[in-house]
């Protein structure tokens, strides 16, 4: 008599905000005392106050059988809150949902329309396997009751109780067939939306009701359902191509003729997935493919440029599909899609840019890929990424194909290097590699732009945490494999100002000093390697003296030991070997470069600027790095 309403559990939690806890706990403990009372009211009251609070994300299951016990009431007003509750809480882990079997087969017995469609609302939501066997031949009846509000309401459980019981299609399916000739469009309605649905998983197995869908294509006035026809048909297409030439003008008709966005929509996207399949057997194409194209081109154009981000992002969607059949026509658009990049919803910018990927040509590549650039520069983050992601994927798609300028790549690539923050050093480092080996007449200028970034000290000196380290092992890579080049190529005046000694010396300069030890080991170990061909190239070049090459030598014999002594296993190696390559042909002593097992130094070491000119006093050991006696 006084037991509180479910409008005073609300009222309590909101005057207990601080702490509604210790309120709706002793709410809960009211309600279980509740449910021990033998007047329907009052369990029914806890019941609902306990739904209330499982959509607050409180756990109630103890409570399962009362739901039972209200759901099977005489009153339809407890009734509803039974099933309510049960739709809610009851799952295929609960013990007694088995339990509801007979008493919503007796429900879907009840002269009621309003208590079997909520019984039908119910299994809905709590169907298991076993539900669905034991209630699929009563549930299957209900598709021939005399109320289409039943009947619309029994197909639509049917395709729960298929999810669940897939052997079940087989049995009745024939039956759902049925429902698409109903007298009540609601019911012919919901049996296609049944229908579309089954047609997603498989949709080879409804390719024999394509004539009934086009009858009600062509006949039909009921936009959502023709949204669900029109995307079922386009489900088949790839099925039955000669289904795409059928479709065409119905099509083309309701595009025309609907002013429902979403209805012209599914129209325009199903043209263009019929479009690739309207050619006929001897090659041709029908005649009104390309005004269709030119109509589909406008509906798509309209909808990129609606103020509706929604609409926008279809409309770019469209466009994609629409590529894949006719590429030119989408190509006049790309100043539009180009401004696509400049919006604020990333989803919006991501397909802009699988578009423009798509529109490329050998002719507008470059001015394509400068367009993008402007937008990498202002963009960050993940975006920008992905820009320089789709920009190397067009690049060098079949093989570089696409390029005709292979220099304005490179310099497009170093461009794209010196861009903070981003994750794709590694793919820049590869295409720069796999453009030196593939292309011979642009490789003495490639060599020539590493040479620029290697003596680059920014990149060098600059913010690990910004700096693509992968694009130095890349450039060192390539000066050292092609540094028969290094004294013809045409240098920067920048550059050649910072010069003081010749070009091959201030490259084992930056190679070999002390700083660069603070790169990854794998860029070390090229920068050694590179380090001993430049001065071998250095070495067979005339127009490198002697006091060049004398210097060169300084060079190695004061900054080798500092290598030697790096903490990276192949790194020392390498140095190792460098040192007993020029002390075997007595160019630098051994003793001055002397390495010791003892004392590795820490590549990541801040080193004075001093050690690049000055060798370190190391005592000598008595063996060298493979473990030779050394001469005295």
């Amino acid at each position: 008599m006084f037991e509180k309403s479910l409008s005073d559990l609300v009222k309590g939690i909101r005057a207990n905000k601080r702490s509604p806890s210790a309120f709706i706990s002793a709410s809960i403990l009211e309600c279980k005392n509740e449910l021990r009372d033998p007047n329907e009211f009052v369990k029914a009251n806890a019941i609902k106050k306990l739904t209330f609070l499982r959509m607050m994300g409180y756990e109630f299951s103890w409570a399962n059988f009362a739901i039972i016990e209200v759901m099977s009431s005489q009153r339809f007003g407890h009734k509803r809150v039974g099933y309510l509750a049960a739709a809610q809480s009851f799952n295929e882990e609960t013990d007694v949902i088995l339990l509801t079997t007979n008493l919503l087969k007796k429900e879907f017995k009840s002269s009621n329309v309003y208590e079997v469609g909520l019984a039908i609302n119910c299994l809905s939501n709590i169907v298991t396997p076993d539900l669905a066997r034991e209630l699929l031949p009563d549930l299957t009846l209900l598709t021939q009751h005399s109320h289409g509000y039943i009947r619309k309401k029994a197909v639509l459980c049917l395709f729960k109780l298929f999810m669940k019981y897939p052997q079940g299609l087989r049995l009745t399916f024939d039956r759902v067939k049925q429902c698409l000739d109903d007298s009540e469009p609601a019911v012919v309605s919901c049996a296609v939306n049944v229908i579309t649905e089954l047609a997603d998983k498989n949709p080879k197995n409804y390719l024999l009701m394509a004539p009934h869908f086009f009858n009600l294509l062509t006949s039909s006035s009921n936009n959502w359902m023709l949204i669900k026809v029109v995307k079922l048909l386009g489900s088949l297409v790839c099925e039955e191509p000669r289904l795409a030439r059928k479709l065409l003008e119905p099509l083309a008709a309701i595009v025309q003729n609907t002013q429902a966005k979403s209805l012209l929509y599914e129209a325009v996207h199903t043209l263009t997935l019929a479009l690739p399949y309207a050619r006929k057997a001897d090659g041709s194409v029908p005649k009104t493919v390309p005004a269709i194209v030119q109509l589909c081109s406008e509906k798509l154009k309209a909808f990129v440029e609606e103020a509706d981000q929604n609409l926008k992002y279809l409309g770019l969607v469209g466009f994609v599909s629409l590529m894949k059949s006719n590429p030119k026509e989408v190509v006049e658009h790309r100043s539009l899609i180009l401004r696509c990049l400049c919006d604020d919803d990333v989803t919006i910018r991501s397909r802009a840019l699988e578009l423009l990927t798509g529109m490329m040509t050998k002719k507008n590549l470059q001015e394509l890929v400068d367009q993008l650039m402007q937008h990498v520069r202002l963009s960050e983050g993940a975006y920008r990424d992905e820009l320089i992601s789709k920009i190397v994927f067009m690049c060098s798609r079949d093989k570089y194909s696409y390029i005709v300028d292979f220099k304005w790549y490179l310099d497009t690539l170093i461009a794209m290097s010196r861009l903070h923050g981003t994750e794709h050093g590694l793919v820049i480092s590869d295409q720069i590699i796999d453009v030196a080996i593939r292309v011979f007449p642009t490789r003495e200028y490639c060599v020539g732009r590493m040479v620029e970034v290697v003596l680059g000290s920014k990149l060098v000196m600059g913010k690990s945490k910004d700096t693509i380290w992968e694009v130095l092992h890349a450039a060192a890579w390539v000066v050292g494999e092609y540094s028969s080049f290094v004294e013809t190529v045409h240098l920067s005046s920048r550059v050649v100002e910072s010069l003081a000694q010749g070009v091959h010396c201030e490259l084992l300069r930056v190679l070999l000093s002390t700083r660069s030890l603070g790169l990854p080991a794998r860029t070390q170990a090229v920068y050694i390697q590179a380090a001993l061909k430049v001065f071998a190239a250095a070495s067979n070049s005339p127009s490198v003296d002697s006091e060049q090459i004398h210097e060169c030598i300084s060079v190695f014999e004061a900054n080798l030991p500092a290598w030697m002594r790096s903490k990276e296993a192949e790194v020392q190696e390498r140095a190792s070997t460098c040192h007993t390559f020029l002390s075997a042909l007595e160019l630098i002593a051994p003793k001055s470069t002397a390495y010791t097992n003892g004392d590795v130094a820490d590549a990541n070491d801040e080193y004075d600027e001093s050690s690049d000119s000055k060798a370190p006093d190391v005592p000598p050991p008595s063996s060298d790095f493979f473990g030779l006696p050394r001469p005295p």
